[in-house]
């Protein structure tokens, strides 16, 4: 649980995602394009995975399951946010937001006021979700020949996500960059 005001335990925060949900049918209403591929079990194992790789000095490479489940959770907490009136949540964001901050983020004039407060998620997905390949349909996919799939550089994981088929353990590990090179 998590009280206003409080930090939650960093440790618990891939778990706060899907642990309020009773059913999987409940994760499917708020999760539908990731509850195709992921139980909340299976979700709440990968985000603590990428969880613990975020607190380690190396890079890693997200696969197509990982921005899927990260596109979602982030949509969802965002609109979450939007839809709350939290002073303690003003006043972090006051002294944390930085200038890039700013294509997505308004923020009222003071930490108390709780007006104007606005995150737009398009625009903030723009910003950190530059490839949503995740999202294409069936259809569009199936349509595409072979040689446009390499063209545009889409993964061959990518197949798995659109239709909705659980990943591949394999598909879930985080590559380590080395030099520039994925290890």
């Amino acid at each position: 649980m998590v009280l206003p005001g409080v930090p939650p335990n960093p440790q618990h925060l891939p778990a706060l995602v899907v642990d309020h949900y009773a059913t999987p049918q409940e994760w499917a209403e708020d999760y539908p394009r990731s509850a195709r591929c992921f139980t909340p079990a299976l979700a709440r194992l990968t985000l603590r995975d990428l969880h613990a790789k975020l607190q380690l000095p190396e890079t890693y490479v997200l696969t197509v399951y990982h921005w899927l489940l990260l596109y979602e959770c982030h949509q969802g907490e965002m609109t979450v946010i939007n839809d709350l009136l939290l002073p303690c949540l003003m006043e972090r964001l006051h002294t944390r937001a930085v200038a890039q901050d700013r294509a997505y983020l308004s923020l009222p004039a003071t930490s108390q006021d709780t007006t104007g407060f606005h995150i737009d998620v398009e625009v903030c997905i723009e910003r950190y979700f530059w490839d949503t390949d995740v999202l294409m349909v069936v259809e569009v996919l199936s349509r595409l020949s072979a040689e446009a799939k390499l063209h545009l550089g889409l993964s061959e994981s990518l197949f798995g996500v659109v239709h909705g088929l659980a990943p591949h353990p394999d598909a879930l590990v985080l590559q380590r960059v080395e030099d520039g090179e994925v290890s």
